[in-house]
């Protein structure tokens, strides 16, 4: 904490991220219970999911815009309110049930999401260069642990706000406009801590998405991890990935008719919501735990296991799936600040923003199919038959490297 007490430019950021944090949170299920109001609601409610993993194939391009941004301070707190006109478009349509309005909104939301990467680029090269080394897992993990929180009061008090404004989605859209115009003045206020120095020309090359280049990253961040088999955490991460997100849709779809708190569909997904966010926040502020001294693939392997066991509870004994969701989130939330304070030693901050955001973009792309198999799955097969092939892939991403070192050690 005293990091945001004594560094102002981390200050400045950090609360710009909670009011960002803050505003999509409540936005998010205003927007997934506005797609239930709809007479096919399983229909919308798969369209939102759909078309939100469409950003997360923009993570390296986003990251190529903000590095090759000159004066990025302005650029943050001018994007802020980009945002907060894009929602005051919200506020006025949204009241209008139709298809087409249903879509703007999702199109909105979809620009939000890549303007937030853009300002995520903008960030980077600040915290490299104003945050110490020593303080950088520090300071994700208070941003991580903030988000973490604010994902679990947020939705509660987002269906406590909406409920005061009588189900009034415009407003809420509203609220999420002034957050992020807050946000904007607060980066607008602390402008003079964020300048830094590019040393590198901002226009020279063009933009290119490498495959082999961002395999090359991951294995160097592994490498430094130690990691016995780069390749076998590569994998599972990406299988992780994939299954997480994946699963996140189904939940939604599944509090349609597997509800364990009977017909409240915004009350089933909030406290599946906050299970995974509780676990996160605790894990953010208590790093020096039992994990502390275990390995990556150790956690790795864990979260595996239980996403299997959380795969098989979450229809037929959700209650019980809700403890096991707040396990995955615990675990869960060790991997990025550890493997962001290692991308942080190895990459220049001129290429900071596009390297990083290849590396996103290539597990995001897992996250992404993840989403759009499950959700295509689940409604050609069923929500069922669709977490038991979750856990059969998680099954075969656990035991599969075992099997792999004794074949080697035999042949």
């Amino acid at each position: 904490m005293q990091l945001i007490t004594k560094n102002s430019a981390f200050r400045s950021l950090f609360l710009c991220s909670i009011f960002n944090t803050t505003g999509s949170n409540l936005f998010a299920l205003a927007f997934l219970i506005y797609a239930s109001t709809y007479p096919n609601s399983k229909f919308y409610i798969s369209l939102v999911a759909l078309f939100m993993v469409i950003p997360s194939f923009f993570n390296a391009y986003m990251g190529y815009l903000a590095d090759r941004t000159k004066d990025k301070k302005r650029a943050l707190f001018m994007t802020s309110w980009i945002q907060t006109i894009l929602f005051i478009g919200v506020a006025f349509t949204i009241e209008q049930h139709s298809f087409f309005v249903f879509l703007f909104c999702i199109l909105v939301n979809l620009v939000d999401e890549l303007l937030a990467m853009y300002k995520d680029g903008l960030e980077l090269p600040i915290m490299q260069i104003r945050v110490s080394s020593d303080d950088i897992q520090p300071a994700y993990g208070l941003i991580q642990g903030a988000s973490s929180l604010i994902g679990i009061v947020g939705k509660p008090i987002g269906l406590a706000l909406l409920a005061v404004l009588v189900n009034s989605f415009s407003m809420l859209a509203l609220v999420n406009a002034g957050l992020y115009f807050i946000s904007g003045i607060v980066l607008f206020e602390s402008r003079k801590y964020l300048d830094i120095e590019v040393t590198k020309k901002l226009d020279e090359g063009k933009f290119h998405f490498s495959l082999k280049e961002t395999l090359l990253q991951i294995i160097k961040v592994f490498k430094v991890e130690g990691a016995m088999s780069a390749t076998s955490l590569i994998i599972i991460i990406l299988i992780i990935n994939f299954s997480i997100n994946g699963i996140l849709p189904l939940i939604d779809l599944a509090m349609v008719r597997h509800n364990p708190f009977g017909h409240s569909f915004g009350l089933a997904v909030t406290v599946f919501s906050v299970s995974f966010s509780l676990g996160v926040f605790i894990s953010s502020f208590f790093m020096h735990d039992f994990f502390q001294k275990k390995d990556l693939s150790f956690i790795l392997k864990l979260i595996l296991g239980m996403l299997i066991l959380f795969s098989l509870l979450v229809i037929p004994l959700g209650l019980i799936s809700i403890v096991v969701f707040f396990g995955i989130g615990y675990c869960f939330a060790k991997v990025n600040p550890k493997l962001t304070s290692i991308i942080f030693q190895i990459i220049p901050k001129e290429d900071l923003a596009t390297i990083r955001g290849g590396i996103s973009t290539f597990f995001a792309t897992a996250s992404s199919l993840g989403v759009l198999v499950f959700v295509a799955l689940a409604n050609l097969i069923g929500l069922s038959l669709t977490f038991y092939i979750i856990a059969f892939i998680c099954f075969i991403a656990l035991i599969g490297p075992t099997f792999i070192n004794l074949f080697k050690k035999k042949y």
